[in-house]
């Protein structure tokens, strides 16, 4: 009678089966959580912000396009460079 006065607590296994399942169930608890976070730290690389493209490289020729859409050069200026960049 008395295991089941502890609702089946030792259950015939002892506290070796207690320590078994408290050792199996958190490291099912830690594995659920890393699963978690490196899902989101998937997205969040899957989905960069604003303004940061960190998959493509920049070349001269971006730069030049926005350096002429911010009117940092001239039209002539850019024609110029352009036609340098694409030789």
């Amino acid at each position: 009678m008395w295991p089941y006065m502890m609702g089946g607590f030792f259950n015939g296994y002892g506290w070796v089966g207690s320590a078994f399942m408290i050792l199996f169930w958190g490291l099912l608890c830690l594995l659920l959580i890393f699963g978690i976070v490196a899902g989101i730290v998937s997205l969040v690389r899957a989905f960069p912000g604003r303004g940061s493209r960190s998959g493509e490289k920049t070349t001269a020729l971006d730069v030049l396009h926005e350096r002429y859409a911010r009117g940092e050069i001239g039209r002539d200026e850019y024609l110029e460079r352009r036609r340098d960049l694409e030789q």
